[in-house]
């Protein structure tokens, strides 16, 4: 019998609920809905960056089993990630023990080995998966991209109390790390408000040397502390190495994408002279949640344990540390300057955000890059606030969709509250109505007929999705209301559904939903734009679901892409791999361009007329009748009251215009509107 605390037991119970439930609406196998549903967990919490599932199990030739549930690559710090499971299901679980993990972790590692070294791939025919998996393994790891290899062993089980030694592994040169995520881990990162280990770093314990700082001497009434640092870059690399990714702040790591590059100017210091690093870098911009000090022996203030690091300017000096390290380079000698600070845990996102957006200012990153503190999000979550949506069945009461601009605020709100007001509070913002801003990029970029790009993963989408809000918040930001957000929601629903409709086709093959629902949305997308139409958004904002035409016509459509993805042109992708082929834009234009066509039927009954989603944009006159339906001219002069931003002239039109019972101002006083709404919306007004 296991020992689980309460909430491991509780979290178990509503994923296995969660899995239970789809896979007996047709969803396909409990097993590999909790790898898919696990992988989504350590995705969120960066653990990598986006997952496959493709599930191998088989021999090598001396008879040995190889496993393998799911893979990633990730090119910008040449991390393979192989991810394996131990699934039971039981009410009861029994606790994982060393032998077993021993054993499925070797299975795991022999299918990394016989890839690299022993032509796996010829065990499956060329059709297969498999065949293609281990071959991009082969690839990846033998065409110098690779650092180092990870094995995630993910279980719904609790570990054992005691484990035994589990040998290191190691693949020639490269290491291969192990890292165990049992059931009560999972819950853990689940729980914690960001969705995200904390990342703790102990500069004594591991390095044997505290950080050197010196106190920005602040008076005590400064909300934040901070220091100017020495580190060590050989330091500095080896956090890169242990966390990937993770250090950086998201904004910085978007900046990145796969530039694996090592800047020249960092390379030549390095080469010839190393001790000139300091003088010669910008170095960093830190922010932690929390640290500890102590007075080294020269007297002087050292930093000993950071939690919570984020790099928020310096992304491209650390990663270049890091290759360069890689590729032989002595860091013995080389130090760079940084600027730490320890935030308040209120408001900590924000702040991070903002240290980001300013201190690249200096630096060549375009405004989308630092897309993660802009306007439209707050904008968004305003709306989502203020916007009931109707009952989706007779007798249930009006709902939110909550919009989570900053990670995790769901169960930071939820849990603010007492049990009686935390039930009421979860019914009227059901938690499957949560939208990140992942999703919200996933929608747009699908509608706007972007699959490639929402297959390339979510930080590659995240970005492009920036910089297109940025450019349309640039022409107009007043387009970003409630019926905009409207379309928001009913996008969400059209693509949940989708998604889960795919696996319970006869026709499906397996383990690419994502892509197949993103590819079909699109084409039915852009085939209803080129007509002058799309979907009935206020049908499906006012019954909350999708009509049944709509869902019937998706499928037929779905079943007809496909093939489109599945048979991948021989001069497409080097080892025809579905996940890397749906990221070509090649595959989109393949699509496009195929004869399928939106049935006559679903043209007349499912869609109505585009309206201003065909790009053009309304007369401004119309526009401020609509915020004025919308109470959007009261909510400003509230706004204004509070904030005292306008000019008099300004303030006395706002104030016109939300208490006016009829609505249709001409000439000067249309123009004045116009004029508060923009200098309001630059002041911040959302």
């Amino acid at each position: 019998m296991s020992h689980m605390d309460e909430e491991t037991t509780s979290y178990r119970q509503a994923l296995l609920n969660e899995i239970g439930a789809e896979s007996a609406a047709g969803m396909g196998y409990s097993s590999t809905r909790f790898v898919d549903r696990a992988c989504s967990v350590l995705e969120s919490g960066e653990e990598f960056t986006e997952f496959n599932v493709c599930r191998i199990s088989g021999k090598v030739s001396r008879g040995w089993p190889v496993l393998l549930d799911a893979y990633s690559f990730s090119p910008s710090d040449g991390v393979l990630n192989l991810i394996v499971s131990v699934f039971s299901g039981a009410e009861e679980p029994e606790p994982l023990l060393t032998e077993e993990i021993k054993r499925t972790v070797a299975a795991a590692f022999r299918f990394l080995e016989g890839s690299v070294h022993e032509s796996l791939a010829d065990s499956w025919d060329e059709s297969h998966d498999a065949h293609a998996v281990c071959s991009e393994v082969f690839s990846f790891a033998t065409g110098g991209e690779m650092t180092k290899a990870c094995i995630y062993l993910i279980s719904d089980r609790p570990l054992g109390a005691s484990l035994g030694n589990i040998p290191e592994m190691a693949l020639g040169t490269q290491r291969v790390d192990l890292h165990l995520w049992d059931i009560a881990r999972l819950a853990r990162m689940e729980a914690s408000s960001g969705g995200r280990e904390d990342i703790v770093i102990d500069f004594q314990g591991k390095y044997r040397q505290g950080i050197p700082a010196l106190p920005a001497g602040l008076d005590i009434q400064t909300r934040y502390e901070s220091y100017m640092c020495v580190m060590p870059g050989a330091i500095l690399a080896n956090l890169y190495d242990s966390f990937g990714g993770r250090i950086l702040e998201q904004n910085v790591r978007a900046f990145l994408g796969d530039n694996r590059k090592v800047n020249k100017g960092i390379r030549d210091t390095l080469r010839n002279e190393p001790e000139m690093f300091f003088a010669f870098n910008n170095g960093l911009t830190v922010t932690v949640s929390d640290l500890e000090t102590q007075i080294g022996e020269s007297g002087q203030t050292e930093i000993t344990k950071a939690t919570g690091l984020q790099i928020v300017n310096g992304g491209q000096t650390t990663a270049s540390l890091y290759w360069a390290s890689k590729a032989g380079a002595d860091l013995s000698k080389v130090r760079v300057q940084m600027k730490l600070s320890r935030l308040p845990e209120d408001g900590f996102e924000d702040a991070v955000h903002n240290i980001a957006r300013f201190a690249n200012a200096q630096n060549a990153v375009s405004a989308s890059d630092l897309f993660a503190g802009h306007p439209y999000f707050k904008r968004l979550e305003g709306i989502s606030r203020g916007t009931l949506a109707p009952p989706a069945k007779a007798g249930e009461g009006n709902t939110y969709w909550y919009f989570e601009r900053t990670t995790g605020s769901y169960k930071v709100e939820l849990r603010r509250k007492k049990s009686l007001e935390a039930k009421l509070w979860q019914m009227l913002n059901p938690k499957k109505q949560i939208l990140t801003k992942t999703d919200v990029a996933r929608y747009a970029a699908t509608f706007e007929g972007l699959p490639h790009i929402v297959s390339s993963g979510a930080q590659k989408n995240i970005a492009a999705f920036g910089k297109s809000i940025v450019q349309q918040w640039g022409i107009d930001p007043t387009i970003f209301d409630g019926p905009y957000f409207q379309r928001v929601v009913s996008r969400a629903i059209l693509t949940r559904a989708v998604d889960a409709a795919i696996p319970a086709q006869k026709w499906y093959p397996g383990s690419i939903v994502r892509p197949l629902t993103s590819y079909t949305l699109a084409l039915m997308s852009s085939r209803m734009r080129a007509a002058g139409l799309q979907p009935a958004y206020d049908v499906i904002w006012r019954t909350q679901r999708v009509p049944d035409i709509f869902m019937q016509e998706a499928m037929r459509v779905a079943e007809l892409v496909l093939p489109l993805l599945m048979d991948i042109p021989e001069a497409q992708v080097r080892n025809r791999l579905v996940t890397e082929w749906v990221k070509r834009e090649a595959c989109w234009v393949r699509v496009e361009a195929s004869s399928i066509k939106l049935s006559s039927e679903f043209l007349a009954a499912g869609t109505v007329a585009g309206d201003r989603v065909s790009g053009k944009p309304l007369q401004w006159r119309d526009r401020a009748q609509l915020l004025w339906r919308d109470g959007a001219w009261k909510r400003l002069h509230a706004w204004e009251r509070e904030e005292q931003k306008l000019t008099q002239g300004e303030r006395d039109i706002v104030e016109w215009a939300a208490i006016a019972s009829e609505f249709s101002p001409k000439g000067f006083r249309l123009d004045k509107l116009e004029e508060a709404m923009r200098h309001a919306i630059d002041e911040g007004f959302v």
